[in-house]
């Protein structure tokens, strides 16, 4: 995740695919440069100052000519830090069943309309399972519907955001909520998710806004395997980016990553961009900002913290 420097009232963690990438998707090009600490993250952002929600106005400007790939502004991890002493624990058999409800929003009857497949669907599914095999968490498809709305699909506002969501919301804080749009091309993001601190209070806006183009079988080259949801979902379940804070002693508040600079582009083995730290990067961990085929893992230290976030901001 990413930070704007400075506390805010409401944070958006949002994994951004720069605006000029989506400006030739059916390609399926995806051109991606080394991105700088001023824009690695999956970020958190603004607060519209008078409608108290934070969202997506105001970022567009900033994304614009950024670096390509998955990148935005840095996130400060106390953002999801839970108060001292109150952390839970979590029991040696931690297991969690999600309720996933999926969003399909779109502009037309076709997958080009972003109506993407209930073949597609499900194989998100899937992907999502077998992502978190042995975190504790797992997901059942709890509903499907789709809703065509050229607005919506678009999701180019806060304003929109909070209209679609506050229609198709279901559940409470411990239902995942999947949306699909047309972000990639709109705002220039591969996805979107809030973090559990930041939705209490406030249920509707909770969940995961994807790209459509970024499930199984989507047309954005490198990110088409269904991962960036596993990402966000991590962000959804309380895990900050591998890279956040640098080369820090605090880093993304688990001690199994090892230290990472900056965010990673593609899968480059061997990468060590912290070398006075223990370890390589984690460039397989599905909190980089690494092509979909370098994904495989999650480590102990982050199942550990996406159960206590759980524990303390969702199953309570």
């Amino acid at each position: 995740m990413s930070r704007i420097r400075g506390r805010h009232a409401a944070v958006i963690a949002v994994s951004a695919l720069a605006a000029a990438v989506a400006a030739s998707p059916a390609a399926g090009s995806a051109e991606h440069a080394a991105t700088s600490t001023a824009w690695a993250g999956c970020n958190a952002f603004v607060p519209e100052t008078s409608a108290g929600i934070g969202g997506l106005d105001g970022i567009q400007a900033a994304m614009r000519g950024a670096a390509r790939g998955r990148t935005e502004k840095v996130m400060d991890a106390s953002d999801i830090e839970i108060p001292a002493g109150e952390v839970p624990k979590v029991p040696k058999r931690f297991s969690v069943v999600i309720p996933t409800h999926f969003h399909v929003i779109n502009s037309g009857p076709t997958v080009a309309d972003g109506n993407i497949t209930d073949a597609q669907i499900q194989a998100q599914m899937r992907v999502l399972n077998e992502n978190f095999a042995g975190t504790g968490f797992s997901f059942s498809l709890a509903s499907v519907d789709r809703t065509t709305n050229a607005e919506w699909y678009a999701m180019a506002k806060s304003r929109v955001e909070r209209e679609a969501k506050d229609a198709l919301h279901r559940g409470d804080d411990t239902h995942l909520n999947l949306y699909t749009a047309d972000i990639a091309n709109s705002v220039g993001y591969l996805g979107y998710a809030y973090y559990p601190r930041d939705v209490r209070g406030r249920p509707t806006i909770d969940g995961v806004v994807l790209a459509a183009g970024t499930v199984p079988g989507g047309d954005i080259e490198n990110y088409d395997e269904g991962k960036t949801a596993t990402h966000e979902v991590g962000h959804w379940l309380g895990l900050a980016h591998t890279f956040q804070g640098g080369c820090s002693t605090t880093g993304d508040r688990v001690a199994d990553t090892p230290a990472q600079r900056s965010p990673t582009s593609g899968c480059p083995e061997g990468r060590d961009s912290c070398p006075k730290d223990p370890g390589l990067d984690p460039i397989h961990n599905y909190m980089d900002y690494s092509y979909d085929a370098c994904y495989t893992e999650f480590t102990p230290g982050q199942a550990t913290r996406m159960a206590q976030q759980w524990l303390y901001y969702r199953a309570d």
